[in-house]
């Protein structure tokens, strides 16, 4: 199976941006008692600003105080002018200013979310899962989608040994219902970490309770595909199409997974189902193979005759055809369709042979004679075919 990529994406939090909001610090926030006067005054000021929307000269504020009271540092301070820098886009500058926020407020969990939303922008990956796992940690480890993105971030990271426990914990159902994408990526980089496995009894274990959700079937044929396990594969993959309609990839890869298990009978029924979506040559041959495989006989010589009306030129379809006949001992039919196939490839000496055996039976002597004489040109065949021929001129046939 084909693999999945998700996007990252994090709101920017702006909860203690301005003093107004800083009035009543939630707890861990920078203790806003310890803001001196200058500070107060210099974020009053950016605070007028921002309202007129002067984010330039609200961050100059911010700025112009540093300069003049370097050894004044201060959280709110930090924190607020990285967000002014988030809003000019100073990417950069607004990871130095959260940066600083993180170490005067170690336990402030805004700074280290927007710590981790600036990595990301900047393509610092390791340092921006890093900061969400601190994040989801400061937060009570409720909020888990902070926790998954850190594995998105560990992942586009090129460290997805980081990620595979925090999808794996996020999936176990110590987190609540895990969601569709958290399944997904966790079994696409399960697979690709070789620990498929470990990844099966998950998605076995989601699969057991109450009403399953139907993506749980898909990826649960994908993980039996990788072991692999076709039975276990093809019961999933039949069970996600009784609730969601297959696509016709799929339906092909059910029908292919019961001919590869040896029940040919279903897969000729699911190939029938790919027929009903767009059909093709190669699914009618199956499809007929397939029923004749089953000894069905009269459903493969339907198949076979609806697949040569749309493609006259398959030699697999003639073939089929010939055979179904054979088995019902109408050899003039057979000794056609044989024939048929042989025009269509004419090194095909076993064809070749059945069709001279075919005509032989159906008394067709000057057709049987001229096949298996050429047949008799090749050692497989030479004995068979020169017996046959010595039998019609004994008028034993």
């Amino acid at each position: 199976m084909a693999g999945y990529r998700f996007l990252f994406s994090m709101m920017v939090i702006f909860s203690c941006l301005t003093p107004a909001a800083a009035q009543t610090p939630a707890p861990s926030c920078p203790d806003e008692q310890t803001l001196t006067r200058g500070a107060r005054t210099a974020l009053v000021k950016a605070q007028n600003f921002m309202t007129e929307k002067k984010m330039p000269q609200a961050a100059q504020a911010l700025e112009a105080f540093i300069r003049e009271h370097p050894d004044k540092n201060h959280a709110y301070v930090a924190y607020t002018l990285g967000c002014l820098y988030l809003e000019l886009d100073r990417a950069a500058d607004a990871l130095i200013q959260f940066e600083k926020t993180a170490d005067l407020c170690p336990a402030y969990a805004p700074a280290w979310q927007n710590l981790a939303k600036v990595c990301f922008d900047l393509r610092q990956y390791s340092r921006a899962g890093m900061a969400l796992e601190k994040s989801w940690d400061l937060t009570g480890r409720s909020n888990h989608m902070l926790y998954f993105q850190a594995a998105v971030a560990h992942i586009s990271a090129k460290t997805p040994e980081k990620a595979l426990p925090v999808l794996a914990f996020l999936c176990s159902g110590r987190a609540g219902a895990p969601k569709e994408n958290w399944v997904t990526l966790y079994v696409q980089t399960a697979i690709e970490q070789k620990r498929s496995k470990r990844a099966v009894k998950t998605v076995e274990q989601l699969l057991t309770q109450p009403e399953p959700a139907p993506f749980l079937f898909r990826l649960a044929t994908v993980l039996y595909l990788e072991i692999p396990d076709y039975r276990k594969a093809a019961q999933n993959l039949e069970a996600y199409g009784l609730v969601t309609a297959l696509q016709r990839d799929e339906q092909k890869l059910l029908a292919d997974l019961y001919a590869n298990l040896g029940i040919p009978a279903k897969a000729a029924q699911n190939y029938e189902k790919v027929i009903a979506i767009k059909p093709c040559c190669t699914i009618f041959e199956q499809t007929a193979s397939c029923w004749f495989e089953a000894c069905e006989y009269d459903k493969a010589l339907d198949a076979a005759e609806k697949g040569l009306a749309a493609y006259p030129e398959s030699k697999r379809l003639w073939q089929v055809k010939g055979w179904v006949h054979y088995e019902k001992q109408d050899f003039s039919p057979a000794a056609r369709a044989f024939g048929k196939a042989c025009a269509l490839d004419s090194r095909d000496i076993n064809t070749l042979f059945l069709h001279g055996l075919c005509a032989c039976r159906a008394g067709d002597r000057d057709s049987a004679r001229k096949a298996l004489t050429r047949a008799a040109c090749h050692n497989r065949y030479k004995t068979r075919a020169l017996a046959l021929i010595h039998e019609m001129e004994s008028g034993n046939i």
